[in-house]
């Protein structure tokens, strides 16, 4: 997975004041995501995992650890969060080292689009939060995913780029900005699952959640732009404007939506 230039810049401030009550005003609560996930989603999302404290866990594009960190401290199971970013991973470590919960957590430097250096058969979940959409080789990644999962392991994951209508080439140039950018059609995520060895269990939509996320972040960079452009740049703020106005401007419209996929190793895999 290659990371964005200037994406490690905006983790090395995502715990600042400013970043901070963005994120209290975009999502209500704050755990610590980048992403269009709210903590009653992850709530929610915790059964389908069919988590116990016994559990191994990992989040696959953890990105600065909040939703793994929110994960944790609600299970107190046992966890990995890998990500490509190193300023990601020192801010996923030090949220959970002050939730408490550090001993329960590994977060480590890992890029996503190689092998997981992880032993066979040695996880009961695997969780990845809008991240697919970024890998380079889905299918090869899923694999690995099946790999590392116990049989009856559960694998849950969302993405937040599936065409479900018509996208212009200027929309996509704005919805690509954060690196290495794929968008796919609905039923391709079902047959890279099927592909992988995994079955398909449940589907959701959650583009609702993703038009509410997307717009209370935008609503909020712009009622602190002075201090938003102050950090990152008036050029790099415009672009963030552009980015989740076409965000927006595609859920509304139903050209791209968020989707939500629950799928296992089967037993006998």
């Amino acid at each position: 997975m290659t990371r964005a230039p200037g994406y490690d810049a905006f983790y090395s401030r995502f715990d600042s004041p400013l970043m901070q009550q963005l994120r209290r005003e975009a999502y209500g609560q704050d755990i610590g995501q980048h992403s269009w996930v709210t903590a009653s989603e992850l709530a929610d999302d915790v059964p389908r995992l069919r988590l116990t404290r016994a559990s191994r866990l990992l989040d696959l594009g953890c990105g600065p650890g909040g939703p793994l960190t929110f994960v944790v401290g609600q299970v107190g199971c046992r966890a990995t969060g890998i990500d490509l970013s190193p300023p990601a991973i020192a801010s996923a470590t030090a949220r959970a080292e002050a939730a408490g919960i550090g001993n329960l957590i590994d977060f480590r430097v890992v890029n996503s689009d190689e092998p997981l250096p992880l032993e066979a058969a040695t996880l009961d979940a695997i969780m990845s939060i809008d991240v697919v959409l970024h890998l380079r080789d889905r299918t090869a990644t899923l694999k690995d995913v099946a790999r590392v999962l116990r049989p009856g392991g559960r694998f849950l994951f969302t993405d937040a780029g599936v065409l479900t209508g018509p996208v212009s080439n200027d929309e996509v140039a704005s919805r690509s900005i954060h690196g290495f950018t794929q968008f796919a059609p609905m039923g391709y995520n079902e047959r890279v699952l099927e592909l992988a060895g995994l079955r398909l269990l449940e589907t959701a939509d959650r583009t609702a959640s993703l038009l509410a996320n997307a717009g209370g972040r935008l609503a909020s960079r712009t009622s602190h732009r002075a201090a938003v452009e102050e950090v990152e740049g008036r050029d790099a703020f415009e672009a963030q404007a552009r980015y989740l106005g076409t965000v927006v401007a595609l859920a509304e419209r139903g050209a791209m939506s968020r989707m939500m996929y629950l799928a296992e190793r089967p037993a006998d895999g």
